[in-house]
């Protein structure tokens, strides 16, 4: 399983990250252990969708583009993580149209690459309560472009902008924009990698079981009339 992203990606491939974590539970449950499991970590350092297309931005070089990766690591299914820093970085970010039409691309090259796609939402820019950030409504506008091109694509969404803001809600005890899943607003503290651990553990595991559910036989309810 590939994880492409941005640093979140490149710090959760630690080992206390949410790729860590899937690995060591990959490593240790009974039904995975024995299946020679991999989870290569693609997380390009400042990363957007247009730079993680190109394999490369002005803080990091994930030596190839991800066709190239993707041709390299042969997976079976391919996490997308991106549109933090789409928003994050302003005018140096990426548009909504560029940001569609890249993860349109991307999509394309994990279809070639005949690997199963997962898109994940991403999460958040500061630790407010929802709406309370600055950054919130053009980051729910992003989410929205994830979620509708999950639709219309029929892959598997990992929603995490919804998982991680529910759990802020109920666990916020003051108007902090940091310091509960998150240690800067943004990239992921314990707590959080564990989160996204989770959430992704289940969109993946649901979605390799539908990959392998057999297609519905479609019926001729006046056949043998």
């Amino acid at each position: 399983i590939a994880f492409f992203g941005d640093s979140i990606t490149m710090q959760g491939d630690g080992e206390k990250g949410y790729i860590g974590l899937l690995r060591a539970a990959v490593a240790g449950a009974e039904a995975t252990r024995d299946l020679d499991v991999r989870l290569i970590g693609c997380g390009l350092n400042g990363g957007r969708v247009p730079t993680v297309l190109a394999g490369k931005s002005p803080w990091g070089d994930n030596g190839g583009t991800m066709e190239e990766l993707l041709a390299k690591d042969s997976p079976d299914a391919a996490v997308v993580l991106l549109g933090v820093n789409d928003v994050w970085h302003g005018e140096k970010g990426t548009s909504a149209r560029d940001f569609e039409a890249g993860l349109r691309a991307m999509l394309d090259l994990i279809a070639n690459a005949r690997a199963l796609p997962v898109l994940c939402t991403p999460p958040g820019i500061g630790e407010k309560p929802h709406g309370k950030n600055p950054l919130d409504g053009t980051l729910d506008e992003y989410c929205g472009i994830v979620r509708a091109l999950a639709a219309e694509r029929g892959v598997a969404l990992c929603d995490l902008r919804r998982a991680l803001g529910e759990r802020l809600a109920s666990d916020h005890q003051e108007e902090k924009d940091r310091g509960i899943l998150t240690y800067d607003g943004v990239h992921l503290s314990d707590a959080g990698n564990a989160l996204v651990a989770g959430a992704l553990a289940e969109t993946i595991a649901a979605a390799l079981e539908a990959a392998r559910a057999p297609a519905p036989v479609a019926v001729d309810p006046y056949a043998g009339l």
